[in-house]
């Protein structure tokens, strides 16, 4: 085959390679400005709020030094680009790592306050006072462990009905042991009579869900209530009340390390045949922190609690991840008579819940669960935004060993695993906010709540909330 000469270098020659050079650089040029162009959308990303909102003008004529002084420590905290962090703290697929909670101030607005349209907040019906309430909302029929509650006579019962539990006359019909003495200390408490006797409380709850104990425990507290037993209708047994009163002395063990860690978890001292055990929503990054393990000492001198958390034989408190990679069921070793109680040293943090816990008269304010977050989460972040408060009030926390047994409803262990996601990314950051000085030493519960919603462990349901229960309490306590 002959080869082609090549073409004469002409003019029309050039105009063509003058062309395609041309193509080239207009090519090249569009992709620089859509580079650009993302790149400008990455640094708006980044920059904070504050800066964001600046019309664009401003934002690109303003100087670090004519900034807030917020806004220039957290523009100089930013990453450095083609950086990991920098990418997925822009949303993007990082190569080698995700993302982290911060725990940082990301909402700088707060609601206006919830209006009270109702013209009371709270109304006593004909149940006498009780010095001993126990608390509980269900779904189900009655279980042993109600039963148990109930048949006991030095203890008063709430049960908070919801949407689904059985009606009142089929409950208390299979409950089986009540008579006209018995429903003098066991209250069915329903759906209406939550709205009739607390509206705005009862309000700010929604239907089928596990927040509507809040309005047992203010039935408690406005009949008279000097300590709740808080439990879930699975967990059977109660703590023995005259082992932890005031009046008598309690013989404890405590951390007595000199400058002791800011987390402390309690169960390896109660007896558990694994090499790591944890409560439910202890920060996993601490699950192997070996100065979270007390160096206990023996005490006999008096102590003011606030709140007893009473541990679980065969099925305890324990996250998914624990229950999806160890074995379970199993026991604590200790008994009540072989383990002294294990009280917290101030200022030390750790999770429990409100499955089987004692609280006592000033601790109540801080019994309320939130709502915006997963039941499986609630009830921690109760747990430990409680201890802030306990700390300040000279009030402390105790462990006991088991006066329960779980007999734990159905479960599925992977929605619980997702259910639990806040405490698996949120739980240390949310410990060290509150030992810091970050809180601004906050007065009061709704301001705490305030504080939470502006770092996104709460929604806006929970600001409503506490209002209501803040204002709901102050009106039963006039």
């Amino acid at each position: 085959m002959r080869r082609r000469n090549p073409a004469p270098f002409t003019m029309m020659n050039m105009k063509n390679v003058g062309s395609t050079c041309l193509y080239h650089v207009i090519y090249i040029s569009c992709c620089f400005m859509a580079f650009s162009i993302y790149r400008y959308y990455i640094d708006i990303e980044t920059l904070p709020i504050e800066i964001k909102e600046l019309p664009k003008l401003v934002r690109t004529s303003l100087k670090m030094n004519e900034l807030p002084k917020q806004v220039q420590a957290s523009l100089q905290k930013r990453p450095e680009r083609n950086t990991d962090e920098s990418f997925a703290q822009n949303g993007l697929s990082a190569a080698l790592t995700g993302t982290l909670f911060s725990g940082e101030i990301v909402r700088t607005s707060l609601p206006e306050a919830y209006k009270n349209k109702h013209k009371y907040l709270a109304k006593l019906d004909n149940m006498p006072a009780c010095d001993n309430w126990a608390v509980v909302t269900t779904v189900f029929s009655p279980s042993k462990a109600v039963q148990h509650i109930a048949s006991l006579t030095n203890w008063c019962l709430v049960i908070v009905a919801d949407m689904k539990t059985p009606p009142e006359s089929k409950y208390l019909f299979e409950m089986g042991n009540v008579n006209h003495i018995t429903r003098k200390r066991v209250k069915y408490l329903s759906v209406p009579e939550q709205s009739k006797l607390y509206p705005l409380l009862a309000e700010a709850i929604p239907l089928n869900t596990f927040g509507r104990k809040n309005i047992g425990y203010m039935y408690a507290i406005h009949h008279e209530a000097n300590y709740i037993w808080d439990f879930d209708d699975d967990n059977f047994g109660l703590i023995e009340l005259n082992d932890f009163k005031p009046s008598n002395p309690l013989s404890y063990v405590t951390d007595c390390k000199a400058a002791h860690n800011t987390l402390l978890n309690p169960y390896p001292y109660f007896g558990v045949a694994e090499s790591y055990t944890w409560p439910r929503g202890f920060p996993l990054q601490d699950i192997k922190n070996k100065t979270t393990l007390p160096k206990l000492c023996t005490k006999s001198t008096s102590v003011k609690l606030g709140i007893v958390q009473s541990l679980a034989n065969k099925q305890p408190d324990i996250d998914a991840i624990y229950r999806l990679t160890r074995d379970i069921p199993f026991n604590f070793r200790a008994t009540p008579k072989s383990h002294r109680p294990l009280v917290l040293p101030r200022n030390s943090y750790t999770p429990f819940n409100a499955q089987a816990t004692l609280w006592f008269a000033p601790a109540f304010p801080y019994l309320l669960l939130p709502i915006s977050v997963h039941g499986r989460v609630s009830d921690i972040w109760r747990s430990y935004i409680a201890e802030y408060f306990l700390y300040k009030n000279d009030l402390l926390l105790a462990f006991s060993s088991p006066y329960v047994v779980q007999d734990r409803n159905p479960h599925n262990y992977l929605r619980d695993f997702n259910a639990e996601l806040d405490l698996y990314q949120k739980s240390k950051q949310l410990v060290e906010f509150l030992s810091s000085d970050k809180h601004g030493n906050q007065p009061h519960l709704l301001a705490m709540y305030k504080s939470l919603y502006m770092r996104e462990y709460f929604e806006l349901p929970d600001i409503f909330l506490a209002e209501a229960w803040t204002k709901t309490l102050e009106d039963i306590r006039k």
